[in-house]
């Protein structure tokens, strides 16, 4: 069986039109590959042709279940390695908690995700590369 390589692309599963513009500009000057979902029908088979070096959710999102869909990724065996960056609004401190249950592996108020977006995309972009 072939192993697929991590690419270099963020999947990002937001209906949040604030953060699809600073996540759309904090990447440019990275040279990431960047797909903004909104429907997340078909998410686990282009996860698992893709392997992306890190999804990002809108915590809030109402066009899907994002703690549904986390959990499931996480629970995939060929999906559970990929980080799960998860953002909300800072007084959510139970959402905060059933994401990390769920399986996000960093959760972040927005204020922090906007203030820490560039450096964040910087660290997994060097993710992507190191497991390339």
């Amino acid at each position: 069986m072939r192993k697929i390589k991590q690419s270099h692309r963020i999947i990002a599963i937001l209906d949040d039109l604030f953060f699809y513009s600073k996540i759309r500009e904090a990447a440019k000057p990275l040279n990431l590959e960047l797909e903004f979902i909104k429907n997340p029908n078909g998410l686990s088979q282009k996860i698992k042709s893709e392997k992306p070096s890190l999804l990002i959710f809108d915590l809030n999102s109402k066009s899907c279940n994002p703690l549904q869909i986390i959990k499931d990724l996480k629970s995939s065996p060929e999906l559970k390695n990929i980080p799960i960056l998860g953002y909300l609004s800072h007084v959510q401190t139970e959402l905060k908690e059933k994401a990390v249950e769920a399986g996000c592996d960093l959760v972040l108020p927005r204020s922090r995700l906007s203030k820490d977006l560039r450096e964040i995309l910087m660290r997994y972009s060097r993710y992507g590369l190191k497991n390339s």
